[in-house]
């Protein structure tokens, strides 16, 4: 058992074991952080319970705490990958580091892992927890780059079984334009995503000057990189231009500036209005399933959707016209 309390101007932790009671100021309050010296506190306890040695003898930890080593990883993870930080920020914000923010980065065990794992699936999707479950693998593999741990602990700890299994949601034409007359301000901005496929990072950082006559160019720059960290170009099609039309340009940037999830949002909004299910990403599924469904090669698809992976495209084959069908064709048993 050990206790935090506030003595005159320092910390000072309280704790017991076979050798006795004991007292010991670890900071000045102001100097140290309540923060920090509640990760102290736990490392006493993480000390107390297992037998293992955390601290040293000024009393801070020798290793590295999870929610510590969080906020450099989210550092590193937005410079490197800006598209995709805003959903893993949040992830590690609002469940890793609740789960593990006192816990030191080698005694993150596989049954901690597996607890959590099994916590989570009572309220988020198989498909949810797995992503979480990669993030926290990907942030102990990169504490081992950085040499703060010599081996992953949750290495072999798997991903939650996904018991469901079905197609892409994308919107008929009829269902986009039921959701055009829906919303109030912003209509040709859902039109120029779901005729272009671009995902909502890339939306909002769209320039007027990546605006061609026939094409847009979808840039990866140091400072606003795409998914995958490649450019590419989507040629413009009527629904395209009759959407770019509509924009007022009244700066250097396509859409105006706001929050991406508020961007989310609105298309939520918009797509209730209109008595349909959905979101904003929707409108990337609406783009390529379309130029699956018009007979576009698979290849080529990947290409316009800037997939890194052929097997994300093959998500959509079944909507390719004649799919598998030839297969079979002539068979008689």
């Amino acid at each position: 058992m050990a206790t935090l309390n506030r003595r005159g101007e320092s910390w000072v932790l309280n704790w017991s074991d076979e050798a006795g009671q004991h007292r010991k100021a670890i900071g000045k309050i102001g100097v140290l952080s309540e923060k920090d010296a509640r990760s102290i506190l736990k490392a006493k306890e993480l000390e107390l319970s297992t037998g293992a040695k955390i601290l040293n003898m000024a009393g801070f930890s020798r290793v590295v705490m999870f929610g510590q080593f969080a906020r450099e990883y989210l550092l590193w993870h937005q410079s490197e990958h800006p598209a995709s930080f805003y959903r893993i920020e949040q992830l590690v914000r609002q469940h890793l580091v609740p789960a593990f923010a006192f816990t030191p980065l080698d005694m993150i065990t596989p049954q901690l892992a597996e607890q959590f794992k099994f916590d989570r699936q009572k309220t988020a999707a198989a498909a949810t927890v797995g992503k979480e479950i990669r993030t926290l693998k990907a942030i102990l593999n990169k504490a081992i780059e950085w040499g703060r741990i010599r081996s992953n602990p949750i290495h072999f700890v798997s991903e939650p079984k996904q018991l469901n299994s079905g197609p892409e949601r994308f919107y008929s034409a009829e269902e986009l334009q039921l959701i055009y007359r829906a919303s109030p301000d912003r209509p040709h901005v859902w039109r120029l995503m779901a005729n272009t496929g671009i995902r909502r990072g890339e939306a909002l950082q769209l320039r007027w000057a990546d605006v061609g006559h026939e094409e847009i160019r979808v840039l990866s720059t140091e400072d606003e990189r795409t998914k995958s960290g490649k450019w590419r170009i989507v040629p413009l099609s009527e629904g395209a231009r009759e959407a770019l039309e509509a924009f007022k340009r009244d700066g250097d940037r396509v859409l105006p500036r706001i929050r991406p999830e508020s961007l989310s949002r609105a298309f939520l909004h918009d797509a209730a209005r209109a008595s349909l299910d959905g979101s904003l990403h929707t409108l990337r599924h609406t783009f390529i399933s379309h130029l699956v469904m018009k007979g576009v090669p698979l290849r080529t698809v990947q290409i316009l959707a800037g997939h890194a992976h052929f097997t994300t495209t093959e998500r959509y084959a079944h909507l390719a016209p004649g799919y598998l069908q030839n297969t079979v064709a002539g068979l008689r048993l």
